[in-house]
């Protein structure tokens, strides 16, 4: 009898901790996922291909991107509401 061999033995790449916490931090609603995310496609990059995760950086840095645009917008909406001129 042969030995079972597996049809794959190269080693599995880890994925990136802060591409993965950019992520949940982007669907939080938070901005810093943009900073985070930006921050985890460069370690991915430097690994040269021994970590993954590269969409989930970049997906996690376009929504911090919109969260911190619609934070903006928000924020200037309620300025705007406390400081127009109470109409008489």
């Amino acid at each position: 009898m042969s030995d079972p061999t597996p049809a794959d033995t190269r080693p599995r790449r880890r994925t990136n901790a802060l591409a993965v916490v950019a992520f949940i931090l982007a669907l939080l609603v938070s901005p810093f996922a943009a900073l985070f995310g930006h921050i985890a496609a460069g370690q991915i990059h430097r690994s040269g291909g021994a970590e993954r995760g590269a969409p989930l950086a970049w997906t996690a840095v376009g929504l911090g991107y919109l969260w911190l645009a619609g934070w903006i917008f928000a924020g200037a909406i309620v300025y705007q509401a406390f400081t127009a001129p109470f109409p008489s």
